[in-house]
C-alpha cells in the first residue's frame, strides 16, 4: 500500500515487539549481562540478525 514506508514501518513495529519480548523472556529468566548492558547487547544482537538478514535478500 505504501510502498517503502510501509515496509518500514513494519519492519520498525515488528522489531520492537521482539526487542521487548526477549527483554522479558530474558529479565523472566534472569540472566544480566555485566554493566548492566542487558537491554544494549539484546539490541546489539537483533540488530546484527536484522543486518545479515537484509543483506541475504
Amino acid at each position: 500500500m505504501f510502498g517503502s514506508l510501509g515496509r518500514a514501518l513494519r519492519a520498525a513495529v515488528l522489531g520492537t515487539a521482539v526487542f521487548w519480548m526477549v527483554s522479558h523472556i530474558v529479565e523472566r529468566a534472569g540472566w544480566q549481562a555485566p554493566y548492566g548492558l542487558t537491554s544494549q547487547a539484546i539490541f546489539f544482537v537483533l540488530f546484527f540478525l536484522g543486518i545479515l538478514m537484509a543483506g541475504s535478500r
